[in-house]
């Protein structure tokens, strides 16, 4: 009742008209992210918006989609992705967009009677989020999923924008994922969280949690936008990043990004926590903080190219950020070696390409610590730690349209994003690694890793989506007492060996996965579900793990977890 009474509330603010500058952006899984993906590489139009990071300002990628939309390079599957998005995003057509020119079909309109561009007031739009899913796994346990809540979007004149989405869940895990729940004290991508049992159902348990993203932001001047909030980031053009993803929970940030010429200057300046309130054993108690400055300049020449260069630094202090790190310039080293080289910075590039129409390259290179006379005498030194990835996109794949291939390597050698720095009431955890909440910042294996991942998208009809995916995975484990560079956690102190350290040392893992997901969108963005998978586990035993499920969606990203 009360969501109901908060929907008709801000439906009735969703009337007033308005005129933006600025945008909340679109959260990456959205439909979206794979749409501009798709006509980038296919070279549609002037595509000079960077997508390394991954915000999509939602009213600037509304406006290119409206240009592109009756461009004679797209099929009819291409216009009916973009009128679904317009669909969901209608507070940036006019009257006369919705109706008269058709851009969204009467099947799909959320609100008929939406604002008209040519005011400047404020307006607020909201959007009931809700999953159900139950899946039955290769034993008796039950696993599911409920997840409700309430998404929002807002607007004051033309200079301020906020969003907030809140989501209720209540929820528990496949096996390997519940593994690593027991391991590092954590949920994927969730923070605070309590056990859940069923008073309807007595098999049903797992995990109760609630999961809050929410910012402001406003543009100061034209090309400068400033953001302040608790969420998480993105970048690159893969599955996965190896410089910044969004696999850790929500953290509180302050964001600039400068748009010059054809730079993209993005920076993060953040406060985190290095371990979690279950596995720190602190109940109501505040958590000590961490803290993370991100610089990342990219700079896209023309539709084909686009290269970035990031650097962050981590560290802790008890009662403080460090404000020499307020620095917006790129020299994150120099200012740690002025004070004594306490903390952690690591360094990385991002690169794109499409060399030909339907086809895009890309790679990251991350560098944690590096001495070139140890990689040249291939010693296997603990400190060389850094990573890569290479991948390749391939749209409309042997020319039938909407089947879009991917696949993409990863490797991080042992005890990259690892730092020594411990506090007294947290001997075993490193403060100044690059985690949040006792999860990566970047891959979800941490280090000391070995991936290839394939992906299959294929759109038979415009409400049929169908995604295949293969994951095969080399990884060192650690028996209890052992760090052999995986946990990125430990402190480096705790290390098995100086030299002779290669990726997948330690307890040898081997993991291979298939997936396959498909979703039937009965009416607009109200989806049936149906999931399979297939995963073996090869350590000293052979473990394997299958599932189907099912389910119903309703404006919601369907998120899964595949490491």
């Amino acid at each position: 009742m009360f969501l109901r009474i908060l929907f008709m509330f801000l439906w009735t603010l969703s009337l007033s008209s308005f005129m933006i500058a600025q945008s909340p952006y679109m959260l990456r899984g959205d439909q979206s992210y794979h749409t501009y993906d798709r006509v980038e590489i296919l070279q549609t139009g002037d595509t000079t918006m960077s997508n390394s990071i991954n915000n999509y300002n939602r009213k600037e990628l509304i406006q290119y989609f409206k240009k592109i939309h009756e461009s004679e390079n797209l099929t009819p599957k291409d216009r009916y992705d973009l009128r679904h998005i317009f669909a969901d995003n209608m507070e940036f057509l006019s009257q006369n967009l919705q109706t008269e020119d058709a851009l969204v079909p009467a099947d799909m309109e959320l609100f008929r009677s939406g604002p008209d561009e040519k005011d400047n007031e404020s307006s607020s739009q909201d959007t009931e989020v809700g999953t159900y899913r139950r899946d039955k796994v290769n034993n008796d346990n039950i696993v599911f999923q409920n997840t409700r809540g309430v998404d929002v979007r807002a607007y004051i004149d033309d200079k301020v924008y906020f969003y907030t989405q809140l989501l209720e869940n209540q929820r528990s895990y496949l096996d390997f994922v519940e593994t690593r729940i027991q391991k590092y004290q954590t949920l994927p991508g969730q923070g605070y969280w309590k056990g859940y049992n069923s008073t309807v159902l007595d098999n049903l348990k797992g995990y109760d949690f609630f999961n809050a993203r929410a910012y402001v932001g406003f543009n100061p001047v034209k090309s400068i936008n400033i953001e302040f909030g608790h969420g998480n980031h993105f970048i690159g053009n893969g599955v996965r990043s190896l410089l910044l993803s969004d696999f850790s929970a929500n953290y509180l940030y302050l964001k600039f990004n400068t748009r010059i010429w054809k730079f993209h200057y993005q920076n993060i300046f953040a406060e985190m926590s290095p371990v979690t309130a279950v596995a720190a054993q602190k109940g109501d108690k505040l958590l000590p903080k961490k803290y993370t400055a991100m610089h990342y300049l990219s700079f896209k020449p023309n539709t084909r190219f686009e290269v970035g260069i990031f650097e962050t630094v981590v560290f802790a202090r008890p009662d403080h950020f460090e404000f020499q790190y307020l620095n917006p310039v790129i020299l994150y080293r120099a200012v740690e070696h002025a004070i004594g080289s306490p903390d952690n910075v690591i360094l990385g590039l991002n690169a794109k390409w499409n060399p030909i129409k339907g086809v895009s390259l890309y790679g990251q290179f991350v560098m944690d610590e590096f001495k070139l006379s140890e990689v040249k005498e291939q010693t296997g030194w603990w400190a060389n730690k850094f990573g890569g990835q290479i991948g390749l996109k391939y749209i409309n794949a042997l020319g039938i349209d909407h089947l879009d291939l991917q696949v993409e390597y990863n490797a991080v050698r042992p005890y990259t994003y690892a730092h020594r720095d411990t506090l007294p009431t947290l001997p075993n955890y490193s403060v100044a690694n690059y985690s949040h909440s006792n999860q990566p910042l970047a891959h979800p294996l941490g280090a000391n890793f070995k991936e290839v991942i394939f992906v299959a998208r294929y759109k038979p009809t415009d409400r049929l989506y169908i995604l295949a995916k293969g994951l095969f995975t080399k990884y060192g484990d650690d028996r209890p007492g052992e760090d052999w560079g995986g946990n990125i956690l430990t402190p480096l102190e705790n290390r098995e060996q100086d030299y002779g350290n290669v990726i997948g040392q330690g307890l040898k893992t081997h993991v291979a996965a298939f997936n396959v997901d498909v979703s039937y969108e009965i009416f607009h963005n109200y989806f049936l579900d149906l999931q399979g998978m297939w995963r073996q586990t090869q350590t000293d035993v052979t473990k394997d793990q299958h599932y189907i499920g099912g389910g119903v969606r309703v404006n919601i990203a369907n998120i899964s977890y595949d490491y």
